[in-house]
């Protein structure tokens, strides 16, 4: 006799007074029998340890129930460790709800960690084939801590060979009332271990030990001498290092056949970590410039003995910041190619980007707290279209940009928020039709502070970055941005802020309006090639 339910719905439970080393096996049977007969999966409270040599299959039609259900990854993981717990292609109509996973992602600030940088773990993955269908998931009520991966991940299906388009969207994905805590990839933060190895006094010894065991000490090639009167730097370049090349766009910053120095006293007129320019290349010496081409430089004073030369700044410096053979899974959850996306009353922190929306459309982003980031706070990327983001308070605590809306996104409101303590201000991304209005952001260039432990340094110069509290890029040769409103706004800059707000030249059609500006910058920047530019009725606040 058949069950009157809508839908053969089984329970099965599983007891979880045993202890194992690896609870994996009884898990996937219990999906299994679900896929076979369709119906629940009830976890019940306890403890769980999860190996996961293999992902537990997920399939449609099913509903996860583990209120109370506590899954541990192994305390030990191998370098490069590669760890999806659940794992399903095409999947519909499923919900996922409780349950609580716990790993031991790396974290520099302390004294031993178990797991490495590179270590790679992801809770829930959820992928989509070029032909297949994935739609109706819900995630509600997931908690998570120290997941070196996104708890949550679903994708839509990408065209061979295409960094933009999508050929199928995940549609019908709901992310709600989820507290995922120190959850996403590890980062590094940009400069952070490049800083610690040109500049170790600032340092301590355990961080000093940490930075020679990962840093990219492939980029540097050894003693360099370096004599008064002369223009030569002479070292063992029998792989000779390439005469710089001019460059345009982002390339021209990023410093990929630029040296610099470090190590010992330096000529009076060098800067120790500054990028110099390759004029000249030879297996016994190079010469070096200011510029792309530029004279040689003649130095004042000797280099002491111990003076070091670094190659391919971009490797040490701004690459570095995901680590080498980390893996994918930025943000306590990674949606990319995902239409009709809800995210919603979610408490969020991460060791890396914290919150990850990319290549989606129809984005609400509502009612979310996002309570630390080493790098990105808020992250919406890569050509996202109808994007709402209101009523959240993302607290940047010294990481990264504390919004980044990167490379083309379109239709984009963000309004009602509070972003407070990021450490590279707000970053918009060659934008169309972009409104950031009613917002509170309070001192988002914490990484401009001239503090070896808050502030950075930049290969540019030698000394601390500085950046805007906001500003609009592009990122394509002669990129435009159009139709840019700002206003009401209530800005609060940071002591080492550069300026409030700044545009870069492609920008069309832009109204800066009746903000308030306080703190130590209040000036509104703008390219003299950008059009159309209206700002009116900005007031500035005394203290």
């Amino acid at each position: 006799m058949k069950t009157p339910l809508l839908c053969c719905v089984m329970m099965l439970l599983l007891s979880a007074t045993e202890t194992r080393a690896d609870d994996t096996a009884r898990i996937a049977a219990l999906f299994a029998a679900a896929t076979e007969r369709g119906g629940a999966v009830v976890i019940p409270p306890g403890d769980y340890q999860l190996d996961s040599a293999q992902p537990i299959p997920l399939s449609s039609g099913i509903a996860v129930t583990a209120y109370g259900a506590r899954f541990h990854l192994p305390k030990t993981l191998g370098d490069k460790a590669r760890v999806v717990l659940f794992s399903g292609e095409n999947i519909s109509d499923f919900r996922w709800s409780g349950g609580h996973f716990t790993g031991n992602v790396f974290d520099p600030s302390r004294e031993h960690n178990t797991w490495e940088p590179n270590a790679n773990t992801r809770a829930i993955l959820i992928t989509t084939t070029k032909d297949g269908r994935t739609e109706n998931l819900t995630f509600r009520d997931i908690s998570s801590d120290g997941l070196a991966g996104a708890a949550v991940t679903v994708l839509g299906a990408e065209k061979k060979g295409s960094d933009r388009e999508i050929d199928t969207y995940a549609r019908n994905v709901t992310v709600e009332n989820c507290t995922l805590e120190r959850t996403g990839k590890f980062m590094w933060d940009y400069g952070y271990l490049w800083q610690i190895t040109v500049w170790p006094e600032d340092y301590t010894p355990r961080e000093r030990e940490m930075a020679a065991k990962y840093f990219r000490n492939d980029t540097i090639r050894g003693t360099a001498k370096m004599a008064a009167g002369d223009d030569r730097v002479f070292f063992d370049n029998a792989k000779p290092l390439p005469v710089s090349q001019p460059r345009v766009g982002q390339d021209a910053v990023r410093g990929k056949d630029a040296v610099c120095f470090f190590g010992d006293v330096l000529p009076t007129n060098l800067v120790r970590g500054k990028q110099y320019f390759v004029v000249e290349s030879t297996p016994q010496f190079i010469r070096i410039a200011e510029k792309v081409g530029g004279e040689p430089i003649r130095f004042a004073s000797a280099a002491g003995p111990k003076t070091q030369l670094m190659t391919n700044l971009f490797a040490a410096f701004a690459a570095l910041y995901a680590p080498v053979g980390s893996g994918p899974g930025k943000g306590a959850f990674d949606l990319v190619g995902c239409k009709n996306v809800i995210v919603r009353g979610c408490r969020l922190s991460a060791l890396g980007d914290t919150m990850h929306i990319q290549k989606s459309d129809t984005v609400l982003f509502s009612g979310n707290h996002i309570t630390g980031s080493r790098m990105g706070a808020f992250f919406l990327a890569e050509h996202c279209k109808n994007a709402t983001i209101t009523g959240n308070t993302v607290d940047g605590t010294n990481g990264s940009r504390v919004i980044s809306v990167e490379r083309s996104c379109e239709d984009v409101t963000i309004v009602g928020n509070t972003f407070r303590n990021g450490g590279r201000g707000s970053w918009i991304n060659q934008p169309k039709n972009f409104v950031l209005a009613d917002n509170v952001f309070v001192n988002n260039t914490t990484k401009c502070e001239q503090d070896p432990n808050r502030g950075r340094r930049t290969f540019l110069t030698g000394g601390y970055e500085r950046y805007a509290e906001l500003y609009f890029t592009t990122y394509e040769p002669d990129g435009k941005y159009v139709n840019v409103i700002v206003r009401g706004n209530i800005f609060t800059s940071g002591s080492n802020a550069e300026h409030a707000i700044t545009f870069a030249p492609g920008g069309d059609t832009i109204l800066v309006a009746d903000n308030v500006f306080a703190g130590a910058v209040r000036d509104i920047v703008g390219a003299p090639e950008c059009k159309n530019v209206t700002i009116r009725g900005n007031v500035e606040r005394g203290e």
